[in-house]
């Protein structure tokens, strides 16, 4: 792997990294051929917590390729990833595809099977597509990786502050529908949305009208869950489960050791967020059937979140011991 891929994918959906100037907007989706259908990575191992076969499949999200290849993280026997994808990459080509073809080639490789939650241009945040441009892409993005079969609609969908899709639930759910229709007959899989399960009015109010207009189920949904874990707490996470039916994958949840302004850095706060992730969060319902831990190793010059079991220079973090200790395993 060049290094400079290894260094570009350090980006956790946060800044961009490799500006190039827009693509005009697609008139017409292409179509997808024949040889586009998905050839699966092979049967992935189920990693869950230790003596407890009903608890969630246990995943990472995380965006780096130098993550897979860590010796330390091939121990844990993880195969499933979730990864975050802004949703033009593809068709933007340059040295942002080339960041995502190293991740994805890597994964391919190493029989990871990805789950891809597609977010925010790097262009603008503020740039919310149209259902044609959405399909283009989503169009494009499987022509290019075919074997990926695992999709979520939009990351963080109802979180204005950093996705165009906070104040667009309707929007979202035409997204979500436009991917069940690309995925249909058995070709790939779709998560609803990643709510991010905050408590707030807003988020209620938002995932009433999604569900309004995202016709019948069944649906699989997707939860992002640092506000509760982190408050050592799971009063969103219910409240999410009350407002909604079927199959649920956590597919963003991390013991943080800094968030912005709002939690400050303490490994001590950290370590005890991470044994309650791990031991108690998963109780609050069967119907948690995946959990995707984020992430493996903190970012350089990233100073608004951190929530990763290890730190910049790769030191192993308490909270990484409590991880392998509640797989079962002895830390690496």
């Amino acid at each position: 792997m060049q290094t400079k891929n290894s260094l570009a994918i350090v980006i956790a959906g946060l800044f961009p990294l490799f500006p190039a100037p827009p693509a005009p907007p697609p008139e017409q989706a292409p179509k997808t051929p024949p040889s586009a259908s998905p050839a699966p990575v092979g049967r992935v191992p189920d990693t869950r917590l230790a003596g407890r076969p009903r608890d969630p499949l246990i995943g990472l999200s995380d965006n780096r390729p130098e993550t897979i290849l860590d010796p330390r993280f091939r121990q844990s026997g993880i195969k499933r990833i979730r990864v975050l994808v802004p949703f033009d990459d593809v068709a933007r080509g340059g040295e942002r595809r080339r960041v995502q073809d190293a991740w994805f080639n890597t994964a391919r490789a190493n029989g990871i099977e990805p789950l891809v939650s597609f977010y925010r241009s790097y262009r603008s945040k503020k740039l919310l597509p149209s259902t044609g441009q959405y399909r283009y892409h989503f169009r494009r993005f499987r022509q290019r990786y075919p074997w990926v079969r695992l999709f979520s609609t939009w990351n963080e969908a109802n979180f204005p502050a950093a996705q165009p899709t906070g104040h667009a639930p309707r929007r979202t759910a035409e997204f979500y529908k436009i991917a069940r229709q690309e995925c249909s007959g058995g070709r790939c899989r779709v998560l609803a949305a990643d709510f991010r399960a905050d408590g707030s009015r807003h988020a209620a109010r938002w995932l009433r009208t999604f569900k309004r207009y995202i016709g019948r189920g069944p649906h699989i949904w997707g939860l992002v869950s640092h506000p509760d874990v982190n408050r050592l707490s799971t009063r969103r996470t219910r409240e999410f489960l009350r407002a909604t039916r079927g199959d649920v994958w956590v597919t963003e949840i991390g013991a943080v050791n800094f968030f912005g302004r709002g939690f400050r850095p303490n490994i001590r706060r950290q370590t005890r967020a991470m044994s309650y992730m791990m031991y108690r969060y998963p109780n609050v319902s069967q119907r948690l059937k995946r959990m995707y831990v984020y992430h493996w190793r903190a970012a350089r010059g990233d100073r608004l979140w951190d929530s990763a079991l290890l730190s910049v220079s790769g030191k192993r973090r308490p909270a990484y011991y409590v991880f392998f200790r509640s797989l079962g395993m002895r830390a690496p």
